[in-house]
Parts: structure tokens; sequence; C-alpha cells
């Protein structure tokens, strides 16, 4: 499977140091980096990437609203 570096930024120290530790709880690669601001960070996770898009959600269909 193939993995690619997902990025989430503008966090707080608090904020990141959290997803740090829950992506390392499940063995997943990651790297917390200070942003350009030098206040927010930056957590870097190295993730599988999925060859499909994400299944639409049935909940706001309806029939009489035709093909949504």
């Amino acid at each position: 499977m193939k993995k690619s570096w997902f990025l989430q930024d503008n966090l707080t120290t608090e904020e990141a140091d959290e997803l740090v530790a829950r992506y390392r709880e499940n063995n997943v690669r990651t790297e917390k980096s200070l942003d350009t601001d030098l206040i927010h960070w930056t957590v870097s996770a190295f993730l599988p990437e999925s060859g499909k898009s994400p299944r639409q959600s049935k909940r706001w269909q309806h029939r009489c609203w035709g093909d949504v």
C-alpha cells in the first residue's frame, strides 16, 4: 500500500503533543515542526493512501430530492 505524508498545521503545543501521542499509539511515523510564525506547530504523519475515494453519505439523500 502506498503511503504519503499528511500535514496538519496551525496547532497549539498541547494539540500537537496530543496528536503525536495518538499517532504513536498506532505506530504511525510522525514529525513535529515549528511553523514559520514561530507560534504554531505542524504535525506530519506518514499514513497509507487509499485507491478509492470516500463513500458518499446517504444520510442526506432522499428519493423526493431526485438524484443528488
